[in-house]
This record gives C-alpha cells, sequence and structure tokens, in this order.
C-alpha cells in the first residue's frame, strides 16, 4: 500500500476525530453533576403542596424522580403539558433526592439536566423550554402555598 501525504492526513483526522468522539461520549455520560438548588420566593400553587411542577415545550419530556441507588419513578410527560407530581418526595419506602430529565420518546435518552429535591414541604417547579435536540431545563424550588 502506497503511502501518500493526503492518505496519511486524512487517516490521521479519521482517527482523532474517532478518539474525541467517544472521549466526549465518556465525558458526558460520567460526569452527571446535580445543579445547585436555586430557591424562590414564589409561593407553590394552591393544592400541589409537596409535588413536583413539570411544564414542557415542544417536545417528550422524561421525568426520573430518583433516590440515591439511582432507582424511582420516570414519567414521560407529552409537549405542552404541565403535570404535577405526588410521588416526588417518596413513594412508600423510597424517598427521591433528585430528579433528572432526559428529552424525546425514548426514556433511556441521556440525561440533560438533574436536580435536587428539595426538602418536605417544598416543591420543586421545572420548566422545559429548546427542543428535543438542545432542550433547556430551568428549575427552582418554591416555598409552601400561602
Amino acid at each position: 500500500m502506497k503511502f501518500t501525504a493526503k492518505r496519511v492526513v486524512v487517516t490521521a483526522a479519521v482517527a482523532g476525530a474517532a478518539v474525541v468522539a467517544v472521549g466526549a461520549t465518556v465525558i458526558a455520560t460520567a460526569a452527571d453533576p446535580v445543579s445547585p438548588e436555586i430557591t424562590s420566593s414564589a409561593p407553590a400553587d394552591a393544592g400541589h403542596e409537596n409535588e413536583g411542577k413539570y411544564t414542557t415545550g415542544d417536545y417528550v419530556l422524561n421525568v426520573h424522580e430518583l433516590d440515591d441507588g439511582g432507582d424511582g419513578i420516570t414519567t414521560a410527560i407529552g409537549p405542552h403539558t404541565t403535570y404535577y407530581s405526588k410521588t416526588l418526595h417518596g413513594n412508600g419506602n423510597r424517598k427521591a433526592t433528585v430528579v433528572k430529565f432526559s428529552a424525546g420518546p425514548d426514556s433511556d435518552a441521556p440525561i440533560v439536566f438533574s436536580y435536587p429535591v428539595p426538602a418536605p414541604g417544598r416543591v420543586v417547579d421545572c420548566v422545559a423550554s429548546g427542543t428535543e435536540a438542545a432542550p433547556q431545563v430551568r428549575c427552582e424550588t418554591r416555598l409552601p402555598a400561602r
């Protein structure tokens, strides 16, 4: 096989791209940071104390309410929907500690945002925007309804 400068450059570029792609995937799956809690002075919606409020944008939003072991409940919420979760602070013996979000119809899609479950009596209010390809989720902890 004859090696030309062009063939060497193309081969090196393809190999470099493969290494970068694998590295980025490893970093994205290994690093699953939980965003810091943001507390709002706005009260929770009346009648929905201790619940999670999730509002979706133009895509299906998967909400994963998980405990420290990664077990919990996943709920797929359709586009342009507001959903109140009664299981935010646990269900039976399981106590959720984090809420994670993924976008699209596949519940196993990569996590795009994580937020800590607030203390009992407080609620989390999360709003999804952007697109399925570039989802954005913003959450804040709200005080009990007045």
